[in-house]
């Protein structure tokens, strides 16, 4: 098979795989098996970029037979837009998740009747993420702090 591609359109793809590589790999200290097939596609389809507009955005490396964007390229692509959006969200989502099932853990221990159970368990979870989610909404970081053997600045 055999798909052809626009310029344009071709560089749509590049954003999108470059999106989906860093959701895949940006944790990763050393690569897995599993994400094999993802990283060979990646620079196949990366092997093109010259041909189809995209010479001064990524540069081969011969020492990690790969192809990577070039600093220019990163700071003006659009597509890291959609990166930083998602960490963001990631990061504000994580933290109240977290921060709920340690609240309810807490709570549950010193409740008389135990642990909640199922839905009721589930709509306290949400109750306390949501009253986290708006704190972080309208104070950021501000209001939070570490207690106990945290780091300390001197």
């Amino acid at each position: 098979m055999k798909i052809n591609f626009t310029k344009q359109e071709f560089q749509t793809l590049v954003e999108m795989l470059l999106v989906a590589d860093w959701v895949i790999n940006a944790h990763e200290v050393e690569p897995h098996a599993a994400t094999t097939p993802y990283r060979k596609l990646r620079k196949k389809v990366l092997s093109h970029h010259k041909e189809m507009g995209m010479a001064e955005a990524f540069q081969y490396s011969a020492e990690h037979d790969d192809y990577f964007e070039t600093a220019d390229y990163e700071d003006q692509a659009l597509h890291m837009q959609f990166i930083d959006a998602h960490d963001e969200a990631m990061f504000w989502a994580g933290l109240a998740r977290r921060l709920a099932h340690r609240d309810l853990d807490a709570a549950e221990a010193l409740r008389a009747e135990g642990p909640y159970a199922g839905e009721e368990r589930a709509m306290k979870l949400f109750e306390i993420e949501a009253r986290y989610e708006e704190e972080f909404a309208e104070n950021g970081l501000d209001n939070i702090r570490v207690v106990g053997d945290g780091p300390r600045i001197h």
